[in-house]
């Protein structure tokens, strides 16, 4: 994994190489790109962005490049993708269960603990399964995805106690995503939820509305929420995919050379996106506990008992439980 700025050098080399003139004239295709974290270069959504944007430069020879808009300046991550999905912006990167509404056998990826490890996401994700389900919402919603990005688990922070077992959860209120997988992982736990747009995360955690949430790791500490919490357990109970799709009719309607700069840019953003993710993982979590979180990491044995309802009650309008197990030994 190389470090952003490291990329950075090494992609300017690589445009020397190549004759890439790097951004000397204005591109002919500029596409918006969307996402909701902060515009901080160290953060893994803009870092990816900056990625793809350099990469684009290169491989499209200065034809095509990005227009970044973060911290949600688009929308929220359901509006913004809405918008991908009419065309009124080109590119976001986003959490797939923030846009499982368009193709819900999508959700698939929100099944609480069908990832075992970044590098075992990563095998589906770029397998033929995960083709296979990308291929399915490219059809249905007239969104194609350009890859997943395996951006960090979600675990459980609280401003109340420590939770070591899924009784711990009973009379907190978690701020989750407005996902019916996600509420179901929660009310199987025996959890209480309320879904919001992350937008509001932080204002609803500091106002006491709700007691916690469980976002994924890289955005949990990009929005600062160490300043209202207390406690973080580590429960890694659902992976994160982190969703790069582009609207099908732009993409199908540009040149076939900037269709190919733009699908190896993204494959090559992607890549380093999953080695940066996997790495900063535990050192995010270490930044928590030096903020003054108090870190546990329960058993997850009775957390993995608890969610099985889940799986019996979605496994059918998500693909069947033969999709679930090749997701699982696709991963070995």
């Amino acid at each position: 994994m190389k470090p952003l700025r490291q990329f950075l050098t090494a992609a300017a080399a690589l445009a020397l190489l190549l004759g890439a003139p790097l951004p000397a004239q204005a591109a002919k295709y500029v596409m918006k790109f969307a996402h909701n974290s902060p515009p901080k270069p160290e953060l893994l959504y803009q870092g990816t962005a900056l990625v793809f944007k350099t990469l684009l430069q290169i491989y499209s020879r200065g034809e095509a490049d990005i227009e970044t808009f973060p911290s949600s300046q688009l929308g929220d991550d359901g509006v913004a993708a809405k918008k991908v999905q009419l065309g009124s912006i080109h590119v976001q990167l986003v959490a797939s269960n923030n846009i499982s509404t368009f193709d819900r056998r999508y959700d698939i990826y929100t099944l609480p603990f069908l990832f075992g490890s970044f590098k075992g996401a990563a095998k589906v994700f770029n397998g033929p399964v995960g083709e296979r389900i990308a291929e399915n919402f490219r059809q249905k919603s007239g969104v194609r995805v350009l890859g997943n990005i395996a951006t960090g688990f979600r675990n459980i922070t609280n401003s109340k106690h420590p939770i070591l077992k899924p009784a711990d959860l009973k009379g907190l209120r978690i701020r989750i995503a407005k996902n019916p997988i996600m509420v179901a992982t929660y009310e199987a736990m025996g959890g209480s939820t309320i879904g919001m747009a992350p937008s509001e995360a932080f204002s609803a955690l500091s106002t006491k509305t709700v007691d916690g949430q469980d976002g994924g790791s890289a955005w949990a500490w990009a929005q600062k929420f160490y300043e209202v919490q207390k406690y973080l357990s580590i429960t890694r109970h659902q992976l994160v995919a982190g969703s790069l799709i582009i609207n099908d009719k732009y993409f199908s309607g540009l040149p076939k050379n900037i269709q190919d700069a733009v699908l190896k840019a993204a494959r090559e953003s992607i890549d380093w996106a999953n080695a940066y993710a996997e790495a900063e993982e535990e050192n995010i979590v270490k930044g928590f506990a030096a903020k003054g979180l108090k870190v546990d990491r329960p058993d997850l044995k009775p957390f993995r008992e608890a969610v099985k309802p889940v799986y019996a009650k979605f496994a059918g309008p998500l693909g069947g439980m033969d999709l679930i197990n090749k997701i699982l030994d696709a991963q070995k």
